[in-house]
């Protein structure tokens, strides 16, 4: 066989390994946009241990975009495939001082 077709061969080899490793090394993320109503009694729903309260599981966030009445606009964001992130939204929604949550994809 042609040395350089072996070379050529080979080269395409290790970069289809290095392709394949980077794709499994990149962890899933969960991103979901969520409108929240939530009950008259949260004093302050924009209050960082408020909605640090909502969450369950570690590594997930939940950023604040707006409010509009008892509806705020959250951006909820973690580590996690889609079967974990839809667990932290149903968690949340157990919460007493939840009403209703609408997710946005």
């Amino acid at each position: 066989m042609n040395p350089k077709r072996i070379f050529s061969a080979a080269v395409l080899a290790v970069a289809a390994l290095a392709v394949g490793s980077a794709a499994a090394a990149v962890p899933p993320t969960c991103t979901r946009h969520l409108s929240v109503e939530l009950t008259p009694d949260v004093p302050n729903p924009r209050d960082l241990a408020f909605l640090s309260s909502l969450l369950t599981q570690p590594g997930f966030q939940l950023a604040w975009r707006g409010q509009t009445g008892s509806v705020i606009e959250l951006e909820l964001t973690g580590p996690a495939p889609d079967d974990q992130c839809r667990a932290v939204i149903a968690a949340m929604r157990k919460d007493s001082r939840v009403q209703s949550i609408v997710v946005h994809k």
